[in-house]
């Protein structure tokens, strides 16, 4: 049964890695951010964060929210590159273009019906010495 499940997993990280692969050059079902998606993955990560500010008990991750600590906080670094200081609506961490990258929503500095979104690499986390993360993307939404 062990050598089933480990055979399993190793065939479904084969196709995650062409899925992958094949996100970056921009045919098959992408993995991590894209510009065509970028409203859609903006607009559930706000709802996200919405369904958890409910009454709280501790910040502990719970099967719902895997990542819930990760993207509540967003290295200086990021921060820098975005080049603003209010805290972030919602983060999260995921790839684009094939790089590490840290998606950020904060309030939109003059449409308070809208947000901002950047896309930042995530590589300053550990860039010796310490540099801003680099902007890819940024856009504008609605809010919902």
């Amino acid at each position: 049964m062990g050598g089933l499940l480990v055979q399993s997993a190793g065939t479904s990280g084969v196709q995650a890695t062409k899925q992958g692969s094949s996100s970056a050059s921009g045919g098959g079902a992408p993995s991590g951010l894209t510009v065509a998606r970028l409203g859609t993955d903006v607009h559930k990560l706000l709802a996200t964060k919405k369904a958890h500010q409910a009454p709280e008990i501790g910040t502990r991750s719970s099967p719902e929210t895997p990542f819930r600590s990760e993207s509540d906080a967003v290295p200086s670094c990021v921060r820098q590159g975005i080049g603003r200081t209010e805290n972030p609506l919602a983060s999260s961490r995921s790839t684009y273009e094939g790089k590490d990258a840290f998606l950020v929503v904060l309030p939109h500095p003059s449409d308070p019906k809208s947000v901002s979104a950047y896309v930042v690499t995530a590589s300053c986390v550990s860039a010796t010495p310490p540099a801003p993360g680099k902007v890819l993307l940024t856009h504008s939404y609605r809010r919902d």
